[in-house]
């Protein structure tokens, strides 16, 4: 069993980094060579994950929930570059096939929404654009967790 010698949290077999402080781990690659150019805004939100239940984060379940703070929670989930660009950050991050898949439920939704508006007599088309920003807003953050640290190259 491995602890973190900054700030002594219990360490996963497979952790890079502390799921506590996101300092690397001992014992294991450091991020410098696993993860070459990791930015220390990207470490505390991969810590917060991590703390979170790593794997099993989704926006709408964490496993671990009632041990984050409020800031961890708003760590997670919360991404202005994702909300104001969407796919396009995707893309710069090198999660094309997530950009696309994303995009396509996106659309899928605001049709669905907009047949909804039409029938209940509803004005909707100038909120519509939300729906796509909120959901890349939510998954980004996890979505990159997953291809740094888990190195998932997934569609979904």
């Amino acid at each position: 069993m491995a602890f973190c010698e900054q700030c002594g949290a219990q360490l996963g077999a497979d952790a890079s980094f502390c799921n506590g402080c996101g300092n690397p781990a001992t014992g294991q690659v450091a991020p410098s060579d696993a993860l070459p150019g990791l930015p220390e805004k990207w470490r505390r939100r991969f810590a917060a994950i991590g703390k979170a239940g790593g794997e099993g984060v989704r926006w709408w379940r964490w496993p671990n929930a009632k041990e984050l703070t409020r800031r961890e929670k708003r760590l997670i989930t919360s991404n202005l570059w994702a909300f104001v660009f969407g796919p396009f950050y995707y893309v710069y991050l090198g999660m094309w096939r997530k950009a696309i898949t994303l995009s396509l439920l996106a659309l899928v939704i605001d049709a669905i929404l907009g047949m909804a508006g039409d029938v209940l007599n509803v004005p909707v088309d100038g909120f519509l654009w939300i729906v796509s920003a909120v959901m890349f807003k939510q998954c980004a953050n996890v979505d990159y967790y997953r291809k740094t640290v888990l190195k998932r190259r997934e569609w979904w």
